[in-house]
């Protein structure tokens, strides 16, 4: 059972509109920070013409900003911790924008490798900074509601990425785009300097009682463990590497990684090899399940809370939900493989909005599981899902190639993996208990 302390229901206290402010900052940053890292997938072929690049040469360098994206995910977060996310996060945006501009100059494969490598360094801390920062300004209660709007404004960019870059590569070519998306995130850098503080009570615009709504809604673990001298280091990373549960995490973002990444990455290509679509029409196509993934990741936060008010369950609310949500999306893939190509982008979205529903339960459970190490454990996951979404467009593209060299080509067999991915990530999900922190001694009964 879980605590008394969890089926407690929150005290309402009105927020002032910086709360508010600080969600719309942080989704804007998100917005920003996927226009380049989706927008390089509409233009893909293009860019394989230009600098003549095979199949495999640009599954490379689709895949190099997830090494840097792994690379940085802790250091990026302790660059949170260190500096405060009031110049952490405006930094990180600042050397994406220039590694933006790198990927525009690029005439060769070297060059625009790097580039993708150095946006993903300089976007990885973009998770763990964004974390602690809704840990420090949202009470637990609302933690699903915000933790969706930063995962369905991820997707808004890859929307309004995958659209624009394929309306404009037509007129403007495939370098133009990504200038101004870098011009877009300068902007951002400096409105969100100028206007965010990293705690409620550093803000002016702030209320006593919403400061201390906030400041109650730590934890009782949190809490005591404060009043304790800190965990060593040594101890920390044992009790990380011998957890179940973060393992599971782990595994259940390495698969939705993997299967993210399909759809920033390999989709429009898919799209225009499966069904003849013009670059155009696969692009416009392609926004389709992205579009699909915000409206699940908005409904996904509201069930969380609101699962959760009711039952005090954390199982119920994370783990139960995501879970029955990427098996159902897992299903939804497989019957896309019956269907006409254009029919089957209908059923993929709705896989992908179910999908979608569970990815506020990963920012949620990084709470829940971390405690006061949030922006640790969150990295670690995240760091997780980066390894599937290297994996994603190297094992799509030797999939593409082996798939051109059939007889007769087969493009289900790219249904048929990431049916599977999403049953793994079901699996994953349907074992975690998020009622522990990493720090919590797991034989004592749920409380």
């Amino acid at each position: 059972m879980d605590s008394a302390a969890e089926n407690t229901p929150p005290v309402e206290v009105k927020p002032t509109r910086v709360r508010f402010l600080v969600l719309a900052g942080l989704s804007s940053g998100f917005l920003l920070a996927y226009l380049p890292r989706a927008g390089l997938a509409p233009l893909a072929t293009t860019i394989q013409a230009d600098l003549t690049f095979d199949d495999l040469q640009m599954g490379r360098v689709l895949a190099a900003f997830y090494a840097g994206y792994f690379l940085f995910q802790i250091p990026g977060g302790i660059l949170g911790q260190k500096l405060g996310n009031r110049l952490a996060l405006p930094l990180l945006q600042l050397t994406a924008a220039i590694a933006n501009l790198l990927t525009a100059l690029s005439h060769s494969f070297g060059l625009i490798w790097f580039s993708r490598l150095l946006l993903g360094l300089a976007q990885a801390g973009m998770v763990p900074c964004s974390a602690q920062v809704i840990k420090n300004w949202i009470p637990e209660a609302k933690r699903g509601t915000a933790s969706s709007l930063m995962g369905s404004f991820m997707s808004v960019g890859s929307i309004i990425a995958t659209g624009l870059t394929a309306s404009l590569v037509g007129p403007l070519g495939w370098r133009i785009p990504l200038v101004l998306f870098s011009l877009f995130s300068l902007c951002w850098m400096l409105l969100f300097f100028l206007m965010f503080r990293d705690r409620p009570e550093e803000h002016s615009g702030t209320n006593e009682a919403e400061v201390k709504l906030i400041l109650s809604s730590v934890s009782s673990q949190e809490s005591e463990s404060q009043e304790k001298q800190s965990i060593p280091v040594r101890q920390l990373t044992y009790q990380m590497v011998s957890n179940g549960n973060l393992w599971l995490f782990c595994l259940q973002s390495v698969f939705r990684g993997f299967g993210y990444a399909f759809f920033i990455t390999w989709f429009p290509a898919y799209l225009e090899q499966s069904s003849d679509a013009s670059v155009q029409k696969a692009g416009l196509l392609a926004m389709l399940p992205l579009m699909a993934i915000v409206l699940g990741t908005l409904a996904g936060g509201r069930l969380i809370d609101l699962i959760y008010q009711r039952t005090g369950n954390k199982y119920f609310s994370r783990s139960l939900l995501s879970a029955g949500s990427t098996m159902i999306c897992a299903v939804c893939i497989l019957l896309a493989s019956q269907v006409p190509a254009d029919s089957a982008v209908y059923l993929i979205s709705c896989g992908t909005f179910l999908s979608g529903m569970g990815n506020p339960a990963i920012w949620v459970t990084s709470m829940d599981l971390g405690g006061r190490h949030t922006s640790v454990i969150i990295a670690i996951v995240n760091m997780a899902g980066v390894i599937g979404g290297y994996l994603s467009p190297i094992v799509v593209g030797a999939l593409f190639t082996y798939i051109k060299g059939m007889p007769m080509p087969d493009w289900n067999l790219v249904l048929y993996l990431f049916a599977a991915i999403y049953l793994g990530a079901t699996l994953s999900w349907a074992l975690i208990n998020p009622r522990h922190t990493i720090t919590d001694d797991e034989s004592q009964p749920d409380r």
